[in-house]
């Protein structure tokens, strides 16, 4: 794709090219994992009659993390994975899509260990679930930019065939399986005027397509800084999702990770209403997630202080 193509195309056309009508009624959630400091109703949501009916009504992904993939009670889990096959409901799994080496990548975020795709693909398989979408943990970030002690610095060529080569191992159990991508890939906040930006990105989506075989299945938005205001980046990244045909939507999270359960939903909420009007609103699904100790609870929903509630509050402020 020319890059003054993409940059001369409309917001509004691009997303009425590639979004499917009524999307936004359709949620994903990703409660934290309470095998790792998250909410221990974690597992009463999915017994019969749990008290998140209404929001539950809209769910049509559920996302875990790796770890509670790899380290949930197995009791537990099989009757996670039935509950979400009899009502409907997809699988997604937050995970690292990176090979750590001797050289580079251990105890990063977005890497696993040399087998640990297929270990992963294994158990869920032997517990009875179907998976439907792999979530890539920020290969792009933490491949390429990130600076910490370890950080490899990647090619993107290299990370991306480094996830298709762990994709295919999810592909060997799952052969239905899609991938999708969760980045923080906003432009700088000095803006793009050279187009680096959009040049980087496009190389990494086309990338990923060409390793592969696949379009992403969707573009997940990790905002990792709420008080920059978003109509001047967000759109943008939106934009080159559609012009992708790639479907997009923003995390729906608090700003940080500070509580009480109070303090976090108020502050879920009113990013609620700044994605409302960053001029990238509606995505194409919703996707509610926190990655916090907080919220304490995911039920019942009646409370303002539950993680189901934030769906209902989103619907009831529509």
């Amino acid at each position: 794709m020319c890059i003054a193509q993409l940059q001369a195309e409309s917001s509004q056309t691009a997303r009425q090219s590639s979004q499917p009508a009524n999307t936004e009624d359709e949620v994903w959630i990703s409660p934290n994992d309470p095998t790792h400091g998250g909410a221990p109703d974690f597992w009463d949501m999915f017994q019969p009659g749990a008290d998140w009916a209404q929001a539950e009504h809209h769910v049509r992904v559920v996302g875990i993390a790796q770890n509670l993939v790899t380290n949930g009670p197995a009791d537990k889990l099989k009757v996670f994975y039935a509950f979400l096959k009899a009502n409907h409901i997809k699988l997604a799994v937050g995970i690292g899509m990176l090979t750590w080496s001797d050289q580079c990548g251990k105890h990063i975020e977005g890497y696993v260990p040399p087998g640990g795709s297929r270990y992963v693909a294994d158990r869920i398989k032997s517990l009875g679930g179907e998976l439907s979408y792999i979530d890539v943990d920020e290969a792009l970030w933490f491949g390429r930019y990130f600076g910490g002690t370890g950080a490899c610095h990647s090619a993107i060529g290299t990370l991306a065939t480094d996830v298709a080569a762990n994709f295919k191992a999810y592909q060997a159990v799952f052969p239905d399986v899609r991938i999708g991508d969760t980045e923080p890939l906003g432009p700088p906040p000095s803006g793009d005027p050279t187009g680096q930006w959009v040049k980087n990105t496009q190389a990494w989506l086309d990338a990923l397509q060409a390793a592969t075989g696949q379009r992403l299945a969707f573009i997940h938005e990790d905002i990792t800084d709420w008080s920059r205001p978003l109509p001047g980046y967000l759109p943008a990244v939106a934009k080159l999702a559609h012009s992708n045909h790639i479907p997009f939507a923003p995390i729906i999270i608090a700003a940080s990770g500070k509580g009480p359960d109070e303090t976090w939903m108020r502050s879920a909420e009113q990013n609620i209403d700044l994605l409302r009007k960053s001029g990238a609103w509606p995505p194409d699904h919703l996707m509610f997630s926190t990655w916090h100790v907080y919220p304490t609870h995911n039920l019942p929903e009646s409370s303002p202080e539950t993680f189901t509630h934030l769906i209902d509050y989103y619907f009831q402020t529509r």
